[in-house]
């Protein structure tokens, strides 16, 4: 079984795009679809689902898992945290297909209700977090571990592990499922952490080297 760090992943996402002349905006969207299917195999059309997306392009994917439950009828909320200046280009272009489809869409924290939400899709920062999260996203992860009876969906890492160092770094989201893709991510092999990331999924999306 295969760990790769996140500069390791790095490294392989570099070469499918640049190598093999795959877009970025064609990996989310494979990324995208295999959260969805994925998550449909515990939630239905009853629940409530929140996405919280950060700015960088972990939050483009949980972004493009929001426009395509809301497109397949799912009750679905998006949440972007974070400063609207450091939004990566893929979060950007994801954010204006969702809105084209009108998928709702919401940036402050203080006009979402978590309390109603059945599911949450966690992608706030993924697998580069070098540092203990602050701020309104903190405040997010908070919100999401505080809904104990809503099933918890992290992409790649829950937020709050570095899969830099393996490490947890400060507070972290309780994710019930984690969904990567490729290959297992630095952390997972260890027993301390296990809790955070709760059951582990790695979807191949069907890129190669």
């Amino acid at each position: 079984m295969e760990f790769l760090t996140a500069a390791q992943m790095y490294d392989y996402e570099q070469h499918i795009i640049e190598d093999k002349q795959v877009p970025s905006i064609v990996l989310m969207e494979c990324a995208a679809r295999a959260i969805v299917k994925q998550m449909k195999k515990t939630i239905s059309l009853l629940d409530k689902v929140m996405i919280v997306a950060g700015g960088g392009n972990n939050g483009g994917d949980a972004i493009a898992v929001g426009r395509i439950l809301h497109n397949e009828g799912f009750q679905v909320e998006i949440l972007i945290v974070g400063n609207p200046q450091h939004y990566s280009e893929q979060n950007i272009l994801q954010q204006k297909i969702a809105e084209s489809y009108g998928t709702s869409i919401k940036t402050d924290l203080a006009k979402v209700d978590f309390t109603e939400t059945t599911a949450f899709v966690e992608g706030l920062f993924g697998i580069g977090l070098s540092r203990p999260v602050q701020g309104t996203a903190l405040k997010a992860i908070q919100k999401i571990n505080d809904q104990h009876a809503a099933r918890t969906f992290s992409i790649d890492v829950p937020s709050g592990i570095s899969a830099l160092t393996g490490e947890k770094i400060g507070d972290c989201v309780l994710a019930d499922e984690t969904i990567t893709f490729g290959f297992y991510k630095h952390g997972m092999e260890k027993e301390n952490l296990k809790k955070y990331f709760g059951t582990i999924t790695v979807d191949d999306i069907g890129f190669f080297l």
